[in-house]
């Protein structure tokens, strides 16, 4: 015990700044010749071709790693950058063995558009994004295993390699389902976890059969919390399934977050599972609520930039959280052109004299039978989704509306 405070307590813990700045020196040790620039806002840096890395998991790790492993987690993420420059290169027979599909939350994608609408603005050609949606939350993208890295295709298959998307993640499937079977884990009782270690953990959810052979109570039903942490319980275990959801929570503050769905499969279709204890859905919806309010606090973040850098006079708006309900919402101001995000609940703020305002709280999905004429799905996001509004509400709409 006291050895693991007086580790934790010597724990090197910069603030996001300082680490930064220690990132860039390990890259540039690593040789790295390009342009690297900070952008502290989105804690990102921006290197070749205007490609961006992201911090987060990166900071995650360190702070995670235990003392004396700090510097082996730096120098794996430093190293990342620059190890793909070769990989266009590689031809089909060289490539196939190599590839294998990977699991991730479909924000990632949201960030790589957005990143492009940055740089090109919003009428440049979109971005080619090659996946396989699997679930709400989760997508199948293809990637290539090299011996000290993971290269994600995000476009899908090379050209010259002259196989479709589809043909491609048949083949990573067959590669991943090649790979030494190992046991699943019991971490709790009724609970067990993929133990594979390889990065490609989350991906064995693709594999109906390896989850089948899980020893639980039922069908099994699963959670991909994680890149790295693949949980699976039986579908009559409800024990299990509590403690299946806080395992996942404590997975999410480490960082490389998938999802917070619980999935089954069904006739070899993989499907949401809905949980049969109202305490459990419950649990289930916080997650999702926290989850939800970090990706919409990024998207926030970079989908101001792109409007700062095109000049487009659009209110990002916020996803908040109720603090005693527990519920989400948003404020929709008069007079103000905006991009709401999804929410439980929705805010009418109508301003008046000397600063005030009056506000009008509804319920989103009530109030879309009445305000839906006046708010329009932006297509351009992949998820989460945001409405821009067309216009407010006047008063004789807003007296249709049922406040809560």
């Amino acid at each position: 015990m006291f050895s693991a405070f007086f580790g934790n307590l010597f724990k090197d813990k910069p603030d996001p700044d300082r680490f930064a700045r220690k990132f860039i020196d390990a890259v540039r040790n690593n040789g790295y010749p390009h342009e690297l620039e900070y952008e502290a806002d989105t804690f990102r840096i921006r290197h070749a071709n205007g490609s961006y890395f992201n911090l987060h998991n990166a900071y995650h790790a360190y702070l995670g790693a235990p003392r004396g492993q700090q510097r082996k987690a730096l120098l794996a993420f430093s190293s990342l950058l620059g190890v793909h420059e070769k990989d266009d290169a590689m031809s089909w027979e060289q490539t196939r063995p190599l590839l294998r599909p990977l699991i991730r939350s479909i924000t990632q994608l949201e960030e790589i558009n957005l990143h492009h609408a940055e740089q090109d603005g919003w009428d440049a050609p979109p971005m080619q994004l090659k996946y396989r949606r699997l679930s709400e939350e989760c997508v199948e993208l293809l990637a290539v295993d090299h011996p000290d890295h993971t290269a994600t295709l995000t476009r899908g298959p090379e050209e010259a390699w002259g196989v479709d998307f589809d043909q491609a993640l048949s083949t990573a499937r067959s590669n991943l389902r090649e790979s030494p079977d190992e046991p699943f884990v019991e971490v709790l009782p009724g609970v067990y976890q993929a133990a594979w270690g390889d990065a490609y953990d989350s991906s064995r959810a693709l594999l109906p059969d390896l989850l089948h052979r899980v020893p639980v109570a039922g069908l099994p039903v699963f959670m991909l919390a994680t890149r790295d942490v693949l949980l699976v319980t039986g579908e009559g275990d409800l024990q299990g399934q509590a403690q299946m959801l806080e395992l996942a929570a404590n997975a999410f503050a480490d960082g490389r977050v998938i999802s917070w769905e619980v999935l089954r499969y069904d006739d070899g279709q993989l499907h949401a599972h809905v949980l049969a204890d109202a305490g459990l859905r419950e649990r289930q919806r916080q997650l999702r609520l926290e989850l939800d309010a970090e990706a919409y606090a990024l998207q926030k973040q970079l989908l101001e930039r792109v409007h700062q850098k095109h000049e487009e006079d659009v209110f990002v708006a916020s996803f908040m959280v109720h603090s005693d309900d527990r519920v989400s919402l948003c404020a929709w101001t008069d007079g103000v052109a905006s991009s709401l995000p999804r929410t439980d609940r929705l805010v009418l703020v109508m301003p008046v004299e000397d600063g005030e305002a009056e506000t009008l709280m509804v319920d989103w999905e009530q109030a879309q039978a009445v305000l839906g004429h006046l708010l329009r799905e932006d297509i351009r996001h992949i998820h989460p989704p945001r409405y821009l509004t067309l216009g407010f509400p006047d008063a004789e709409t807003r007296a249709r509306l049922q406040a809560v």
